[in-house]
C-alpha cells in the first residue's frame, strides 16, 4: 500500500550519551619507600630537626631533653626556631609561633563550620564535637574548663542516627551539548540501566514514522510550533475552523472515544463518556447549538489521538494518532494557557502528557513529565486542590472536581516517584475531600470501573503521599518511619475486584492494576534501603539492620512481575501499549535480578533466579510490539 500523503519515514534520532565521570584518588602504596627524615625523627632514629640545627647533642627521646630545657619542646622533633640573630633562644621564635597558631585557629574554624554544615542534613541536634564551643563563638572570652569528652558516646552515635541510604539526593545525568535531566533518590531503575539510551536501529521492535506535517495549513502549523503561547496576528476563529476541517467522521470519533474509555478508564478518570459524546461531539459536530471553546475542542481531539494509540486494529503509535495530537495542540495554543486556563485545559494537558508517554518516542518522556507539571500548575491556578463546596458548586459538579483531582493528584504523585522529582502539588495544600461511595454510586453507576476508584483515592491520602513525603525529602526518613508506613501499607483494606467473568478489557484491566497496587507502594518505600543493604551487606544480607526491607522489596517485586505476566498473556496487545506497566515491572526485575546475582546464599520462595527468567521471557515477547519493553529488555539482558 503507497504510504499517505503525509507520511515520511521516522529518522533516526541522533543519540547523546550521559557522561559520568568519576574521579578515583589513586593510593600511594609506601611498602617499598624508604622512610623519610620526618618519620625517622618520630621514632627517634636521627637526632631532632631542632638539635641539628644547632649541632647539638641529642637523646632522639620525643620531645628531647635539650628542646625541652631550651623551652621549644613543642616543636620537637621536625619543627626547627627561624634562623636569624638570636636563634638559639625560643624567644626568638615567638613570632614564628603566633603565625602558625594563627593559621592552625583558623583551619579549625574552617573544619567546625564544615562539620556544623553536614551535621545539619543528618539530624536537627549539634555535632558533640561542636557542643562544648559553639561555632563563630568569640576567642578572646576568658576559657573555661570545656568537660571531658566521651569518645564512646561519639562512636555510638551514627548507631542511634542510622545511615543514610545511598544515593541519597539521587544523581544528575549531563549530556555532551550540556543539557542535564535529574532523576532523584527514588527515580526508576532505567536511569542505571540504559532505558532512556537510544536503541540500535535493528533492535527496534519496528520502525518508527513521523508525521509529516506538510499537509496541513501554516497557519495551523504556526500554533502548534508556538505552544504553549498564543501567536498575534491570526484570527482564532479563522484557525479554528481549519482544524475543525481536519476532523475525522462522526462515527469515527465515536468508535475512537469508546475505544479510549475501553481501553485506558481502568488506569485514570479524566472524561467520561457522557461528557465525550454526550456533550462534546455534538457540540463539535453542529449537532446542538451548544456553545464551545478552542480547549473543548483540544480535549475531544487528544481523546481521538490517544483512541487511535490503543486501537488495536492501528499499528502501535500510528500516523492518525499524530495526526489528531498535532491538531489538539494546534488548538490548545488558540486560547492562552497561562491567562485563561480552565479545568478544560487542565484535562487537555493531562491527556497530552498521556499521549507522548504512549507514542513511543523515548525522547517524549520527558515532555510527558513536563505537560503533567503544567498540568499541575494550572490546575493550583484554578483552585482545583480546594474543596469545591468553597465554591459552591453542587451535585455532579462536586462529584466531577473531586473525582479528577484525585486522578491528578495520583497521576503527579506516581510520576514524583518513577522520576525522584518533587511533586508540584504539595499536600499540605491539598483541601479537596475524597468523594464518598455514594457519590460514586449515584454519579458513575453501574458501568464500568474508572481509574482506581475511591478505594484508590483513599489510598493515595493516607499512604502515598506519605511515601513521596518520606523518600524525596532531602532529610532521608529514619527507618522507624520507614516501618510505620510499611504497616500502614499493609494494614490499608484491600481493594475490591470485580470477577472476570466475561473478559471484558476495562475489568480485567482494572483487576489488574488494584491488584498490586499495594506491592508498587511497598517496593518504592524500601527499594532504597534494600540497595543499600546489596551493596554493603551482599555476603549476608539478613544480618543487616535493614533485612526487612531486602524481604518486603523482594515480595513486591514478584508479586507486581507475577501480575504483570499473567496479566500480559491475556491481554497482550494493549498491556504492551502502555509503557507505564514495563517501567514499574522493569523495576521490580531489577530487584528480582540483583537478588539472583548477590542473594545466591538466601533461601527465598520463590528462587530469585527463576523469577528473573520469567522476567526476562515476558519482556522478550512485549519486546515485539512495546518499544518500552524493547530498552527495558537491553538493561535485562546482559544480567540475564
Amino acid at each position: 500500500m503507497a504510504p499517505s500523503p503525509y507520511e515520511r519515514p521516522y529518522p533516526q534520532e541522533s543519540r547523546s550519551f550521559s557522561t559520568t565521570v568519576i574521579f578515583e584518588r589513586d593510593s600511594l602504596s609506601t611498602k617499598n619507600r624508604a622512610p623519610s627524615k620526618a618519620s625517622k625523627r618520630i621514632r627517634g632514629e636521627i637526632a631532632c630537626a631542632e638539635c641539628r640545627r644547632l649541632k647539638m647533642r641529642c637523646d632522639k627521646t620525643v620531645p628531647c631533653s635539650t628542646c625541652v630545657k631550651r623551652g621549644c619542646g613543642a616543636l620537637c622533633p621536625n619543627g626547627t626556631i627561624p634562623p636569624g640573630e638570636g636563634s638559639r633562644f625560643v624567644l626568638a621564635a615567638t613570632d614564628h609561633l603566633h603565625q602558625k597558631l594563627t593559621r592552625m585557629e583558623a583551619r579549625m574554624h574552617s573544619l567546625e563550620d564544615a562539620l556544623a554544615i553536614l551535621q545539619a542534613t543528618d539530624s536537627d541536634k549539634p555535632h558533640p564535637l561542636l557542643i562544648s564551643r559553639g561555632v563563630g563563638d568569640d576567642d578572646d572570652d576568658q576559657p573555661e574548663e570545656e568537660p571531658a569528652l566521651d569518645l564512646q558516646a561519639i562512636s555510638e552515635e551514627p548507631n542511634s542516627q542510622e545511615s543514610t541510604p545511598v544515593d541519597a539526593l539521587g544523581s544528575l545525568h549531563i549530556d555532551g551539548e550540556g543539557a542535564s535531566r535529574f532523576f532523584g533518590p527514588s527515580g526508576g531503575a532505567e536511569k542505571a540501566k540504559g532505558m532512556e539510551a537510544q536503541l540500535p536501529p535493528t533492535s527496534a521492535p519496528f520502525p518508527l514514522r513521523e508525521l509529516d506535517p506538510a499537509y496541513l495549513p501554516p497557519e495551523i502549523n504556526h500554533f502548534f510550533n508556538a505552544f504553549p503561547f498564543t501567536p498575534r496576528g491570526i484570527p482564532r476563529r479563522s484557525a479554528q475552523d481549519m482544524i475543525e476541517y481536519f476532523l475525522p467522521p462522526l462515527e469515527r470519533a465515536i468508535v475512537l472515544c469508546d475505544t479510549f474509555l475501553e481501553h485506558l478508564s481502568w488506569m485514570f478518570h479524566i472524561v467520561s463518556r457522557r461528557q465525550l459524546v454526550a456533550e462534546l461531539i455534538p457540540a463539535i459536530y453542529k449537532q446542538t447549538r451548544v456553545t464551545y471553546g478552542p480547549h473543548e475542542l483540544a480535549v475531544l481531539l487528544i481523546t481521538l489521538g490517544i483512541g487511535a494509540l490503543v486501537d488495536l486494529n492501528l499499528q502501535p503509535y500510528n500516523l492518525e494518532a499524530q495526526h489528531y495530537y498535532r491538531l489538539a495542540k494546534a488548538a490548545l495554543s488558540l486560547q492562552s494557557v497561562m491567562t485563561e486556563p480552565s479545568i478544560v485545559t487542565i484535562k487537555t494537558l493531562h491527556l497530552m502528557s498521556i499521549y507522548n508517554g504512549l507514542s513511543g518516542k523515548e525522547s517524549n518522556m520527558e515532555a510527558s513529565y513536563g505537560l503533567l507539571d503544567m498540568a499541575s500548575q494550572v490546575a493550583l491556578r484554578t483552585g482545583l486542590h480546594i474543596d469545591p463546596s468553597m465554591w459552591r458548586f453542587e451535585g455532579r459538579e462536586i462529584y466531577e472536581r473531586r473525582i479528577y483531582f484525585y486522578n491528578l493528584l495520583v497521576a503527579v504523585l506516581w510520576q514524583s516517584l518513577v522520576t525522584g522529582r518533587p511533586p508540584s502539588i504539595l499536600s499540605v495544600y491539598v483541601d479537596c475531600k475524597v468523594p464518598t461511595r455514594e457519590e460514586e454510586h449515584e454519579y458513575m453507576g453501574d458501568g464500568p470501573p474508572v481509574g482506581l476508584g475511591i478505594w484508590g483515592h483513599k489510598a493515595t491520602e493516607e499512604c502515598l503521599l506519605p511515601i513521596v513525603r518520606a523518600t524525596l525529602a532531602v532529610k532521608p526518613p529514619s527507618y522507624d518511619q520507614v516501618l510505620h508506613l510499611d504497616r500502614k501499607i499493609r494494614s490499608f483494606a484491600q481493594p475490591e475486584t470485580n470477577p472476570d467473568v466475561d473478559e471484558r478489557t476495562a475489568l480485567s484491566m482494572n483487576n489488574f492494576v488494584r491488584s498490586h497496587y499495594p506491592d508498587l507502594m511497598l517496593l518504592f518505600l524500601h527499594r532504597a534501603f534494600f540497595a543499600q543493604v546489596m551493596i554493603e551487606n551482599a555476603e549476608d544480607p539478613m544480618k543487616s539492620p535493614y533485612a526487612h526491607s531486602v524481604l518486603a522489596a523482594y515480595q513486591a517485586a514478584c508479586n507486581v512481575l507475577e501480575d504483570t505476566v499473567n496479566q500480559f498473556r491475556k491481554k497482550p496487545l494493549l498491556v504492551a501499549r502502555v509503557w507505564r506497566i514495563w517501567s514499574l515491572a522493569f523495576s521490580a526485575s531489577v530487584v528480582i535480578g540483583t537478588l539472583a546475582i548477590r542473594g545466591i546464599n538466601l533461601d527465598l520462595k520463590p528462587p530469585p533466579l527463576e523469577q528473573f527468567q520469567i522476567g526476562c521471557n515476558v519482556f522478550r515477547r512485549a519486546a515485539e510490539t512495546s518499544s518500552r519493553a524493547a530498552r527495558a529488555l537491553v538493561g535485562l539482558l546482559p544480567c540475564s
